[in-house]
């Protein structure tokens, strides 16, 4: 494997997922959409950022209520989809963590399941900050851990756990949970400049249409999961793929597993 950091894997990963995020992502992360605009309130006239955008379905609907809005993301392959179905809005490559605009442009900051991907998510909050008017808005969604109930990611990790050996020569990553707990979130912010901090759970439920559907996610819709995964033995790579579909047996006939999120919003000084 070539010496490259978490940032460049995760944008290669992208650019591979690009083709597969609307099938495997979007059920789920789409049921983030309205409670994250909904918690910027009126957006007609205002000027929008969406960080990792992805395949542009969340600035959609943020165009569809009025707002004028950019999207940015890492993955070339993502941004070249957002722009043919969405031309309404502006959609660019760049990094969050130095984001390619001056200081005060934007009335909001959207971010749904993007902070996670970021080696450095206290750079990408301050840059956040910067881009933000006084009083802009930031509202960001991170998934729950496992111990908060989010029995999807924890089914797969706790099958990692048990079959897969985790020390395969990736670069460190950052805690994949840490921003859902207040602890260490709220003096993030505070530190990046923002204040009048609010979370709030919301439900959501990852879509199961039979015992294949994690390790669908793990190997074409996340990206570390199945970093590691291709680098385990055929051996343990059949015991994951047995135990994945095992796990997911009792909630086929429910159509889906708990996947509940953490909606963040807070107001720059």
């Amino acid at each position: 494997m070539r010496d490259e950091t978490f940032s460049q894997l995760e944008r290669e990963g992208w650019q591979r997922n690009a083709s597969e995020y609307d099938r495997v992502d979007l059920p789920a992360t789409r049921q983030a959409f309205a409670p994250l605009l909904d918690s910027l309130g009126d957006l007609r006239g205002r000027h929008v950022l969406e960080v990792a955008s992805g395949t542009g379905h969340l600035a959609a609907e943020a165009l569809a209520r009025g707002a004028t809005v950019v999207g940015i993301d890492v993955a070339p392959n993502m941004v070249a989809q957002a722009r043919q179905r969405f031309p309404g809005a502006h959609f660019r490559e760049g990094d969050a963590e130095a984001l390619p605009f001056q200081d005060e442009q934007f009335d909001a900051v959207l971010c749904c399941f993007g902070l996670l991907h970021f080696a450095q998510p206290a750079q990408a909050l301050h840059e956040a900050a910067r881009v933000l008017k006084p009083r802009g808005i930031i509202s960001f969604t991170v998934w729950c851990a496992p111990e908060q109930g989010g029995e999807f990611l924890g089914l797969i990790l706790k099958t990692y756990q048990s079959h897969a050996k985790m020390d395969v020569g990736l670069p460190p990553a950052p805690p994949m949970f840490a921003l859902a707990d207040r602890g260490v979130r709220d003096p993030m912010l505070t530190e990046a400049g923002f204040r009048e901090i609010r979370a709030r759970d919301i439900a959501i439920v990852w879509p199961i249409h039979g015992p294949e559907a994690p390790l669908d996610f793990v190997l074409k819709g996340a990206v570390r999961t199945r970093m590691v995964y291709e680098r385990q033995t055929p051996e343990v790579q059949q015991r994951i793929r047995d135990a994945l579909a095992t796990a997911t047996v009792p909630y086929v006939k429910g159509g889906g597993i708990p996947s509940p999120a953490v909606l963040v919003t807070a107001t720059k000084s």
